[in-house]
């Protein structure tokens, strides 16, 4: 049995209480929670290793909703595409992003670009990640590669394969068949690392083929993932086609599942949408940094005073859930014109518990109590005044950078330890990275270093 004793901490816990413990210890018996309270109370455990938590404020890992892991092998790419004067995100989609990128990615560059960005989410204080995994061409064994980099990196991870319709029925046959092997490949292995039925969205897939995917999730028993109304064409190109906006089509195919994740859900019909997530207990992925970076500006208000599960999520083009918690709160405080909006306790709750929920994991992870998985971040104390209970989620979200995450313990074993990682060489992950970045820039006939 392995066993580990944080003590002397800063403890935000999120539990149901809200408990902010001062001086306060976990304690864990291999990955699982075992006791958290005052330092005193928990004590001193015979055999156990001890990280001192002294002038740290320990919080549960940040759970990230949506991601495109490999795609750290795109970023900041020497041509952007969007040249072009007649630019819109599904023009710039179809000629740039799905033939230059997507459809060019190998299986090496899905490995590399994963363990790269997995690499970066630790660093970030995420312990746990989604992913839908792009490279029709890289079939079959996309999500191996994939896998292999989440096995490595030690972060907890729920995969999947973004099937889709736009290249051919073939094609679209083995997304599903991705998906369907590498659910049962990891529910038999068990651990850290699970799958769920990736999908692209509704503009790319024809209906018969999401009915075959929620009737094979459903057989399975494994949640789904998809693209929802990020840009406007998805609202345009569904009512164009079957007379009703997204929302609308998905429930009258039968789509809509509590173990449903919709990702961006930026132009939905405010009206009778949340309504609609409600009914289903439909999940919300807000990605509010990649959005900005795209020029939407998505709502959640609607879903949130409806009591959806909204969690947050990076997207894959970025990482840092401290900006990304930022983000989601400046972008709806300008659009209401109230500084009062999305406090900082409910915008680390959905980085934390609501991601969680979103997951359908919440009894596992999202909060810091007894019974649940162990993974806990670490973060210093830069802080210009003393935290305490009435001002340290003030600072976690208005202050806090990636920097100041130290220490990262993830299912129990100590992954980042004084900002060093253990299981994984940070400085050769990113040089493989940035060959395989090139090798995609040549084949696109780009500017290369």
């Amino acid at each position: 049995m392995n066993k580990l004793l944080i003590k002397n901490g800063l403890v935000v816990t999120l539990d149901p209480q809200e408990r902010i413990i001062r001086n306060g210890s976990i304690y864990i018996e291999d990955n699982i929670i075992k006791e958290v309270g005052p330092a005193p109370e928990v004590g001193k455990k015979e055999g156990a290793r001890v990280i001192d938590a002294t002038d740290k404020v320990v919080i549960p890992g940040f759970v990230s909703c949506h991601n495109h892991l490999y795609s750290s092998v795109v970023r900041s790419i020497p041509y952007s595409g969007f040249e072009n004067p007649d630019f819109s995100f599904i023009s710039w989609m179809e000629r740039f992003w799905f033939p230059l990128l997507e459809d060019r990615v190998t299986q090496e560059q899905m490995y590399i670009g994963t363990l790269a960005n997995l690499v970066e989410h630790i660093r970030s204080g995420i312990t746990t990640t989604t992913d839908t995994a792009e490279g029709s061409y890289a079939l079959p064994g996309a999500l191996d590669a994939v896998d292999k980099a989440a096995m490595e990196s030690g972060i907890r991870a729920v995969l999947s394969f973004e099937t889709t319709g736009r290249i051919s029925e073939e094609n679209a046959r083995l997304g599903l068949e991705e998906n369907v092997k590498f659910f049962k490949k990891a529910k038999a292995r068990g651990g850290r690392v699970t799958g769920r039925i990736g999908v692209h969205t509704t503009f790319t897939c024809s209906t018969e083929l999401l009915q075959e995917v929620r009737r094979v999730a459903d057989e399975l028993g494994a949640g789904v993932m998809m693209h929802m109304a990020d840009d406007r064409w998805h609202a345009f190109d569904t009512t164009r086609r079957f007379g009703k906006r997204p929302t609308a089509y998905l429930e009258d195919i039968g789509f809509l599942r509590p173990d449903l994740i919709l990702f961006h859900c930026s132009y939905i019909d405010h009206l009778q949408d949340p309504a609609i997530f409600k009914k289903y207990d439909v999940k919300v992925a807000h990605n509010a940094e990649s959005n900005a970076i795209f020029s939407f500006w998505p709502n959640m208000m609607p879903f949130i005073q409806a009591g959806v599960v909204v969690g947050l999520g990076t997207d894959g083009q970025t990482h840092s859930m401290f900006e990304i918690m930022r983000t989601a709160q400046m972008i709806h405080r300008i659009r209401y014109e109230n500084p009062e909006i999305l406090p900082d306790q409910q915008v680390l709750r959905m980085a934390t518990v609501e991601g969680a929920k979103a997951l359908e994991m919440e009894d596992q992870i999202g909060s810091l109590e007894v019974g649940k998985k162990a993974d806990v971040v670490l973060l210093k104390d830069r802080s210009t005044v003393p935290l305490f209970e009435a001002n340290v989620m003030n600072y976690i979200v208005g202050t806090c950078e990636r920097v100041d995450v130290d220490t990262v313990v993830i299912d129990g074993q100590v992954v980042m330890k004084d900002g060093d990682f253990l299981l994984v060489d940070e400085e050769k992950v990113r040089a493989q990275v940035h060959e395989e970045a090139v090798k995609l820039w040549k084949a696109n006939g780009w500017p290369t270093p």
